[in-house]
């Protein structure tokens, strides 16, 4: 006899929903450091009103700009170049790195600035943007990462984007592995 069971149903569901509760609380905060950054920039207040053809117009640039420092932030880890991978980001307090073992703030006391390790390798698929709102992007890529001959790693990685007074800066910057699948026995 089988016993049905509500709550052993719903158990997934909720797991899946709380996996979604950091990439969903990363983007809230991006959204708000960047528009924050992005009126900073623009001398403006986040509030100011705008017709819907200067949003959409706001909106379609700032994503272009946004896709030009990603590819910029991408080139420069292909060139191992730190200076300009380095210049894509903010350098200040409101920078976020996330990975899946910490979350850390600030521009200061980032690995990157003194760390020398590059991919061997890096392969990026399905690059996308999203505006958010004026002045804030999203930022999309899967990728294929060779750290050293004969290791290879795939996943995801996200940035947020604002626009600051030297151009679109990334302020959230986040990468995940894919979770190696197990061997069906």
């Amino acid at each position: 006899m089988t016993t049905y069971s509500p709550r052993a149903q719903f158990r997934p569901r909720v797991r899946h929903l709380a996996a979604l509760a950091l990439p969903v609380t990363l983007l809230a905060v991006g959204l708000c450091v960047g528009r924050d950054l992005s009126a900073q920039a623009a001398g403006t207040s986040p509030a100011t009103p705008a017709t819907r053809l200067d949003v959409a117009a706001s909106l379609a640039q700032d994503s272009a700009d946004a896709l030009a420092t990603f590819r910029e932030n991408l080139a420069a880890i292909h060139t191992r170049d730190k200076a300009r991978y380095l210049a894509t980001y903010v350098h200040t307090e409101r920078l976020v790195r996330h990975a899946p073992t910490a979350l850390e703030t600030g521009y200061e006391g980032w690995s990157a600035i003194t760390d020398n390790a590059w991919p061997d390798t890096l392969i990026v698929q399905d690059m996308r943007v999203v505006p958010l709102a004026p002045g804030v992007v999203y930022g999309y890529y899967r990728y294929i990462g060779v750290p050293a001959p004969g290791d290879t790693l795939t996943g995801v990685s996200t940035r947020v984007f604002v626009r600051t007074p030297e151009g679109m800066r990334i302020t959230v910057t986040a990468s995940w592995n894919d979770v190696p699948t197990a061997a069906k026995p």
